[in-house]
């Protein structure tokens, strides 16, 4: 069965400061990031249960690029709400869970 994706405003946010910094670097840089997030949405429609690494809060890599998405999932609904999609490198007192 396929979930609804929806997407947060601080994950919109986050993800348009990515595109803005790819786009400083390269155009293309900007396309693939985009073909690789949406792979990811894909695939979190069709599978969606991945661990859960705090609380109800699970996450997935985007290939190729050093980011997550946080995720959590309404069985009711039948949706995976991205609520942040967080850098890799950053520090970790950033992690979006802790908030």
């Amino acid at each position: 069965m396929n979930y609804k994706i929806i997407v947060s405003k601080r994950a919109q946010f986050e993800i348009l400061d990515i595109t803005d910094y790819y786009f400083q670097i390269n155009l293309e840089l900007v396309y693939k990031f985009y073909l690789k997030l949406e792979e990811t949405y894909d695939y979190l429609r069709m599978y969606p249960y991945f661990q859960k690494r705090y609380k109800e809060f699970r996450i997935i890599s985007i290939k190729k690029f050093p980011y997550i998405l946080v995720f959590e999932i309404d069985e009711n609904n039948k949706s995976v709400s991205i609520l942040s999609c967080f850098h890799t490198s950053q520090n970790p007192e950033k992690y979006p869970l802790k908030n």
